[in-house]
């Protein structure tokens, strides 16, 4: 009988939502203009973009000025971790106003109805184009995650009359003559992935079976995929703030942190400082405060002399992680909702040792 030729496995397709990946905007922006990233949303737009020599770093937290090459015309391309409303249509049309572009690409995870049909009409009556870039994120497996754009809003005719055009000129596929006078199409194949080293395999194991336990229980804090580092992230409330769980096999402790970042970590850590009793309190776990970092801070609880290396232990640690993910979501997910940065005020003389209880983590990438 004829050997069957062997085939890739497949993996299984998992929607995820942005900001398990993207912990802030600039996070999102800074991703948007990637050479990687240009090269996919040029494919999804019909459009060759590309970032001029000469960019502003700190215009880039919010939005970037590209060229689209064939035309040599300005293109503002924006990012918004979220689902945009009117009042961010208008800054974005100030922004484009600005820097006087021809083509306005915004990029979102999804755009409101009243958002969606302005697009729209401005893609229909204005000169310029106006196109909204829906995001979406895919996990496939347990460790490979994947982006897709899609064009919602705005010139999407437009662009799908282009896209359209392009796919007929490149139809023709390439073919090549066998040995056996047999004609077979030429496709590229993908590489194989990279294998996981020991501890990457290990880390996986573990926060696999952490997620599972979260899914059992039907927690509060819902899991993404798990991951093959020693950190892995979960959602909470808005962009700027995420829950760590750590595993930190160089001082044998584990760690459950609520991670502020951005603009705003500094003053959104000092209005939660301002509650630490009443905190302490609700979450009933000893918790340790550090505000040291300009763009990071953090609020987290420690659980010590572990071993990671006895597999057998590893339900008391996930049960451990799955307690101090509830209490830190149950505690602190209303009070982010309210946080507003512009309404502190830094005292004139600040007791810095009031919050100097500073963490020691690991210096490990966070998921």
């Amino acid at each position: 009988m004829p050997k069957r030729s062997a085939k890739p496995k497949l993996g299984r397709l998992q929607k995820l939502d942005p900001t398990d990946y993207w912990q802030t905007q600039a996070d999102f922006q800074q991703w948007l203009t990637e050479p990687e990233t240009l090269e996919l949303l040029s494919e999804a737009v019909g459009l060759e973009l590309a970032l001029p020599e000469t960019t502003d770093e700190a215009q880039l937290e919010t939005h970037a000025l590209l060229l689209e090459t064939d035309s040599e015309l300005p293109l503002l391309l924006a990012a918004h971790l979220g689902t945009p409303g009117s009042a961010d249509l208008g800054r974005l049309l100030t922004w484009a106003a600005a820097a006087e572009a021809a083509t306005i690409i915004w990029v979102a995870p999804g755009f409101a109805e009243d958002v969606s049909l302005t697009l729209d009409w401005l893609g229909q009556t204005s000169q310029l184009m106006f196109l909204g870039v829906a995001v979406e994120l895919w996990s496939i497996g347990k460790a490979a995650m994947a982006a897709n754009f899609i064009p919602t809003c705005g010139a999407v005719e437009d662009i799908d009359a282009e896209l359209e055009e392009a796919e007929t000129a490149e139809s023709e596929v390439e073919v090549a003559e066998t040995a056996e006078g047999e004609v077979e199409a030429e496709f590229p194949s993908e590489p194989e992935p990279e294998p996981l080293s020991e501890l990457q395999q290990e880390n996986l194991d573990f926060w696999s079976g952490l997620c599972d336990r979260l899914d059992r229980q039907g927690s509060l804090v819902k899991p993404g995929s798990p991951s093959i580092e020693a950190t892995m992230g979960f959602a909470i409330a808005r962009a700027g703030f995420r829950l760590n769980v750590i595993l930190d096999r160089d001082h044998n402790s584990l760690y459950t942190e609520l991670l502020l970042s951005g603009i705003d970590a500094q003053p959104h850590f000092h209005l939660l400082a301002q509650e630490r009793e009443a905190i302490a309190a609700d979450i009933g776990l000893p918790l340790i405060w550090d505000g040291t970092g300009d763009q990071t801070c953090m609020v987290a609880s420690a659980l010590t002399d572990v071993d990671l290396g006895d597999r057998n232990l590893w339900p008391t640690y996930q049960a451990w992680f799955c307690d101090c993910l509830e209490r830190f979501y149950e505690t602190f997910f209303d009070r982010i909702k309210q946080l507003d940065a512009n309404s502190y005020q830094p005292l004139p003389r600040h007791r810095a040792t009031d919050l100097n209880d500073a963490l020691i983590l690991p210096a490990q990438h966070r998921g």
